[in-house]
């Protein structure tokens, strides 16, 4: 088992203090949106600016304060941004939580594909690999992919795409998937979500989901 208090940058080692970046005890430097200190021709990304940390967010993050320190035009970084945790077995997750669409009061419904179901799954002797998506009771929309078990940094992506695109769990459940992958997990979760949906609406009688009560 491993577990982690966290993360503290080494901005004591650069001596920040002396170009005027003010760093937290913890080695934290804060930046705007544009990834520019208090300073303004000092940039910072990466793990010294907090979450996410991690070497694929802090590439891009580097990317976009290259293009604003020379005047480039370049977007907004998205929320869509993909955790991954290289353990064994592999986790991953990109989008909103359970907690935090709760906490949002927003309707959600979720779908869950385990890797025993599929036969990639069973070729590879994964029998505790899950993929989970969270869905929009109403819109439909793709809200969330929580994967855990085998590839799951990879599989990840294919609910970050669908989700920039603002697709929906319709998407999901007419594509074809090439079989036996792992892919198709996206099929059988979407499935069981819009079957969950089925009968919700059945028993209400109303076809559709209703927003929780104020």
């Amino acid at each position: 088992m491993l577990y982690s208090a966290g993360r503290q940058g080494v901005t004591d080692e650069l001596n920040v203090q002396a170009a005027g970046v003010p760093a937290s005890n913890r080695g934290k430097v804060e930046v705007n949106e544009n990834f520019q200190t208090e300073v303004e021709h000092i940039y910072a990304v990466g793990d010294v600016i907090g979450f996410p940390a991690l070497a694929a967010t802090a590439m891009e993050q580097g990317r976009r304060a290259a293009y604003h320190a020379f005047d480039e035009p370049v977007g907004k970084l998205g929320d869509l941004q993909p955790i991954g945790i290289y353990s064994i077995p592999e986790i991953s997750f990109v989008g909103r939580t359970e907690g935090q669409l709760t906490a949002e009061r927003v309707p959600f419904e979720v779908g869950v594909a385990r890797y025993r179901e599929l036969a990639r799954g069973a070729i590879l002797g994964d029998s505790y690999g899950m993929l989970k998506i969270l869905v929009h009771a109403e819109s439909r929309e793709l809200l969330g992919v929580h994967v855990f078990g085998t590839n799951a940094t990879e599989l990840v992506h294919i609910g970050q795409t669908v989700m920039g695109c603002g697709g929906t769990v319709d998407y999901l459940v007419d594509a074809v998937f090439n079989y036996p992958t792992l892919a198709e997990s996206y099929k059988v979760a979407a499935l069981d979500a819009v079957n969950k949906m089925r009968a919700i609406a059945k028993v209400t009688q109303t076809g559709v989901y209703r927003p929780l009560p104020e």
